[in-house]
């Protein structure tokens, strides 16, 4: 089995146990959970996915569960108050630091990335210096985004 297939099956589990633990203890509210813009928000991680839905209808998220190193947060494409943003309807992206990435994000070789990502521009420019991959997968689910206090 391929590098994407592996980190897409691992994202589709992932998914399914937080909704699953959602369906058992109702709504979750989840505090900083997520980068919006260069600003930290909250969700309430909710039972609802779907199979999958136009890319006009979905916002992206940037997920760094399996990306090699801890203390990244997910980064959302867009956030309340955007003309693009779609009210929490996710499509979730899996990202992966590549070696070179690894370098630079933790250059103390801990584990844990140095800085992190805040914005989806961010995610998009580490792209392109090669610090990271992005794997599309077929995960989608609806949690809303709260501003953090």
């Amino acid at each position: 089995m391929n590098r994407k297939r592996i980190l897409m099956t691992v994202s589709i589990l992932l998914v399914a146990l937080a909704g699953t633990a959602a369906l058992a203890g109702g709504a979750t509210k989840v505090e900083d959970a997520l980068w919006g813009d260069g600003v930290t928000w909250d969700t309430v991680l909710t039972p609802t996915s779907f199979k999958n839905a136009p890319s006009h209808s979905v916002d992206l998220l940037y997920n760094f569960g399996m990306s090699g190193l801890s203390g990244q947060r997910a980064v959302s494409s867009n956030v309340p108050g955007d003309r693009e943003y779609n009210g929490g309807r996710w499509w979730v992206q899996m990202v992966v630091f590549t070696e070179q990435g690894l370098l630079a994000h933790d250059p103390d070789g801990d584990g844990m990335v140095n800085f992190e990502l805040t914005s989806a521009a961010a995610v998009t420019d580490h792209v392109a210096l090669g610090h990271i991959e992005i794997f599309e997968t077929a995960t989608y689910f609806e949690c809303p985004m709260i501003r953090s206090k």
